[in-house]
């Protein structure tokens, strides 16, 4: 779809152009090239045992929020997060009321 859209607009960049300049013709014939890695390309990391557990802990089903699955400290940075959230809501809307009735 871009090669078609790129084909089309190559005569109309060059008739309206105009002038001497290389950039559009550079920038019409530029492509992206994408390599996807496979495993096997990728050296084939083994699996330590610590990071099994952790697999393990973060995948079984016990109806938490993968965010909250971490323990304690999880819980502790979320609730934070939503007061610091909070918080700064109040703030901003504070600020615009008093900008509203100065």
């Amino acid at each position: 779809m871009q090669r078609n859209l790129i084909n089309k607009l190559r005569p109309l960049l060059r008739q309206v152009s105009g002038c001497y300049s290389i950039a559009p013709t550079l920038v019409l014939t530029r492509s992206i090239q994408q390599s996807p890695i496979k495993m096997s390309e990728a050296g084939g990391a083994k699996i330590t045992p610590k990071m099994a557990n952790l697999q393990k802990k973060f995948q079984e089903d016990n109806d938490k929020p993968v965010f909250l699955k971490g323990g304690g400290m999880d819980n502790i940075l979320f609730i934070l997060t939503l007061v610091l959230c909070v918080v700064g809501v109040v703030g901003d809307v504070l600020l615009w009321f008093s900008y509203i009735l100065a």
